[in-house]
């Protein structure tokens, strides 16, 4: 044998290149290869099964079950010799998944077999060397046997979801038996379930986490959080209202010391202010908030006015922000007292101006903005550095644009980045060509980077060959145009019959536009071949 086969490194780089299948072959062609191919082999499990099969033969059974389900029990107590094989292999396990969505669990177990498994283990950890644990369960009884699983050396962990207070009881034996977390995702889909006391208490016992993604935390444990040396991610899904934090916690210029990524979603504004107040002195680099679809435009301007205080002394290490999401097709059609509630004006959008250096936008409010081609060239000044803007209606239909084609030419002149905009227009006129064709030195304005263009729901009443035209010049990369109406409706409602047919004729329309661009990009670039030669 070749004595590079000697190096264990070398044969385990070899062994992550074979396919499962052929791995037991591997491990037994001689002892050099057993351990580093078996190690591969177990290294990831999405069942118990392998694990059980190596188990005395007249230990289980597989009964049949409903729906082609196959289901084990005990045909004989478990005695501790029969566990020798089984945890010689549980040693290897690294990653251990049980997704019940997906029915990696390809065995179903009832709670008996697992109770009989968990009581007659006789060791204290059935994976000691589990560095991740994937566990999502399904029903009311799977969660509680998630301790099975544990490990003193795991290091990230996905949990979902607790069923009842005896599940959420669970998570506070988390910290103590696993140490080492750095990574922790809780997901509850039972929203009546109360998780903050639960989550909040398994936080506070853990001293190493980099990232955590959680439903909500209360004030102890978000300043637990804030001094942890090593956090990057902190994700709050359903953050409940919280209460101000001490003066003397806020002032203290330590807090995140290493927080680059911020994700808030709450039920009204309270669940976000006392939390941003904490992010004075941090280089944040990505901040998303969500909050409900219908939040009036003060509350908003409210929001944005305390992200761009909060944030003012580190504006330029901020890369990402994301406020709200848009649902696709909103039918909603806004009163005028809606109107004045929900509409959002330009100089609220212009408080967030001073992020010099976004990369990724995304703005959303109910009924969307009131925008002009000021604004636009505004924005477009302010963030030259961006790849992707979506600035879009939230609950609402949005409110008729005032941005025109012209509107666009500043994004083509001072966002060489920019491939995907999201921005409603208004077009009942063509544009003028002299000043599209050329800025104020006289050169051509035209970027190569812009590839999606989503214009929402935008009116267009003039021919779609002149929109075409004038974006195929403009933005000669373009491919794609969608609106908010993808794909059409084929029975809208009938309260929005009208409404919803206005709509449809715009997306057919814009859709023509789409369908031009290829063959005005193959004239063009026919014309600059003609011109060479």
């Amino acid at each position: 044998m070749h004595r590079c086969l000697l190096v264990a490194e070398i044969v385990c780089l070899i062994s992550h290149q074979i396919e499962n299948s052929s791995l037991p072959s591997f491990a037994r062609v001689c002892k050099a290869f057993r351990d580093p191919a078996l190690d591969v082999l177990w290294s990831h499990q999405d069942s118990l099964g392998n694990l059980l099969r190596c188990m005395p033969e007249g230990v289980w059974e597989e009964a049949p079950g409903v729906d082609e389900d196959v289901t084990w029990s005990l045909t004989r107590p478990v005695l501790p010799s029969d566990w020798e094989r089984p945890l010689l292999y549980a040693r290897r396990v690294k990653v251990f998944i049980h997704d019940a969505r997906t029915r990696v669990m390809n065995r179903p177990t009832s709670s008996e077999f697992m109770d009989s498994l968990r009581d007659c283990l006789p060791c204290q950890h059935l994976f000691p060397n589990i560095q991740t644990l994937w566990f999502y369960s399904h029903d009311e009884w799977t969660f509680r046997f998630v301790r099975l699983f544990l490990g003193p050396l795991i290091n990230s962990m996905f949990l979902a979801s607790p069923q009842s207070m005896t599940d959420l009881s669970l998570l506070a034996i988390i910290a103590a038996d696993c140490p080492t977390l750095r990574s922790l995702e809780i997901v509850c889909t039972d929203t009546e379930l109360d998780s903050e006391t639960a989550v909040s208490a398994l936080i506070h016992g853990l001293h190493g986490l980099e990232h955590i993604k959680v439903p909500c935390l209360n004030n102890a444990a978000l300043e637990h959080a804030a001094r942890l040396p090593s956090l990057k991610t902190l994700q709050l899904r359903s953050q409940t209202t919280l209460d101000p934090f001490r003066d003397t916690f806020v002032s203290n210029s330590t807090l995140f010391p290493a927080l680059r990524t911020l994700a808030i979603s709450g039920d009204n504004i309270d669940a976000v202010l006392p939390l941003l107040t904490l992010i004075t002195n941090v280089q944040v680099e990505s901040l998303a908030v969500d909050l409900p679809h219908e939040l009036p435009a003060k509350c908003i301007s409210q929001l944005y006015s305390a992200i761009a205080r909060y944030c003012m002394k580190n504006r330029t290490s901020l890369k990402q922000l994301s406020y709200g999401h848009a649902p696709r097709r909103p039918t909603a059609i806004a009163t005028s007292a809606e109107t004045t509630a929900y509409l959002l004006k330009s100089p609220q959008v212009l408080l967030l101006t001073s992020f010099e250096n976004l990369v990724f936008c995304t703005l959303a409010s109910p009924l969307g903005f009131d925008l002009d081609n000021s604004t636009t060239a505004d924005l477009a000044q302010a963030w030259p550095h961006l790849r992707e803007l979506h600035i879009v209606a939230g609950a609402f239909v949005n409110h008729p644009s005032h941005v025109t084609l012209e509107g666009l030419l500043p994004f083509a002149q001072n966002c060489p980045h920019l491939s995907r905009l999201a921005l409603p227009l208004e077009v009942s006129s063509p544009p003028s060509w002299p000043r599209k064709i050329q800025s104020s030195d006289g050169k051509r304005i035209s970027q190569n980077a812009l590839i999606v263009l989503d214009v929402c729901r935008s009116r267009l009443d003039i021919n779609p060959l002149h929109v075409a035209a004038f974006l195929s010049s403009v933005f000669p990369r373009l491919g794609w145009i969608f609106t908010d109406q993808e794909p059409p409706p084929e029975d809208p409602p009938e309260d929005d019959v009208e409404e919803s047919t206005e709509g449809l004729t715009f997306h057919e329309r814009w859709k023509a536009v789409a369908a031009a661009l290829p063959f005005l990009r193959n004239a063009r670039a026919e014309e600059r071949i003609w011109l060479r030669q």
